[in-house]
């Protein structure tokens, strides 16, 4: 059984150490354990009754109501929440609970749920995306281990490419594809296989490539399919900037449209030769300009 420090458990719940510790007391909800100097160890329990806690305070529920409950009840009680999704109201505590489980139905059905109901490309925008943010911090901050974060990004990836292999492949457009890859040394795939995935919903043909691909390689197979556009993320290079990954393709594709989207425009902004996107509809927009014939 993991054990979690009482850090750990304000990262994970966003509920601060000090309402912890007075819940404690006040309420008995939990008994951690000490180690040999007195410093808190929490369990995989205490972990899910506090990210439960967290959110039903957050729909108008008192602490004092929730400290009476046992978890089995709180789960019952916030998993007719789990649905409510709303914009900037995200529910992504049950997605966290998920991943500390490795459970990955647990992880995939909201999702799922909510694509049906409202749509891939709210699910993405609303849900998925808010919930890899909180994963990258929680594990940035130590909060989860490296484990917890492959598992779900994993879980994420082959699902999203699910969707986009069973998308009804185009009609049009098969002789001007659009390529999408990520450039040597980035391996993030969740951000391009959704995009890949709004291209082809939206009637454009696709070519996939995925992780880590020479710049080389690109060009080549650009010029040989006699591509107008390319399309990459950029989330997780190191000691290189998105410019310095990508100059080689621009040079020697002068009449290739390179698109991309990812955090790393955050620090640093997109180069002149290269247009970006901040999301699907953006993408879309972009795409349609460039070349409104390959869309039905």
């Amino acid at each position: 059984m993991a054990q979690y420090t009482i850090k750990q458990m304000e990262l994970l719940s966003g509920i601060k150490a000090a309402t912890i510790r007075m819940w404690e007391k006040r309420y008995n909800i939990f008994s951690p354990q000490r180690t040999d100097t007195n410093i808190r160890r929490y369990t995989d329990d205490d972990v899910r009754f506090i990210i439960n806690i967290s959110l039903l305070l957050r729909r108008g529920f008192r602490i004092s109501k929730l400290a009476s409950l046992s978890l089995d009840d709180l789960s019952d009680l916030a998993s007719k929440f789990i649905l409510d999704y709303k914009h900037g109201n995200n529910n992504i505590e049950p997605l966290v609970t998920a991943t500390l489980e490795y459970n990955e139905t647990a992880l995939l059905q909201p999702i799922i749920d909510t694509a049906a109901k409202h749509g891939n490309e709210y699910a993405y925008e609303s849900l998925v995306l808010p919930f890899l943010k909180r994963l990258s911090d929680l594990w940035q901050t130590g909060a989860i281990l490296t484990t917890h974060e492959h598992f779900a990004s994993v879980a994420i990836r082959n699902h999203i490419s699910n969707v986009y292999k069973s998308c009804v492949k185009p009609d049009v457009g098969k002789d001007t594809p659009i390529m999408f890859f990520l450039s040597e040394g980035e391996f993030h795939e969740v951000a391009l296989l959704y995009f890949a995935y709004m291209a082809k919903n939206a009637g454009y043909s696709t070519i996939y490539f995925g992780q880590s691909n020479p710049a080389h390689d690109i060009i080549r197979t650009a010029k040989e399919l006699n591509c107008k556009m390319l399309f990459t993320t950029f989330y997780s290079l190191v000691n290189t900037e998105p410019r310095e990954a990508i100059v080689d393709i621009v040079e020697s594709l002068p009449n290739v449209k390179v698109i991309a989207n990812g955090c790393a425009f955050a620090e640093t902004p997109a180069p002149t030769d290269v247009t970006f996107v901040s999301g699907a509809q953006d993408f879309i927009r972009t795409i349609g300009a460039i070349d409104p014939t390959m869309v039905r």
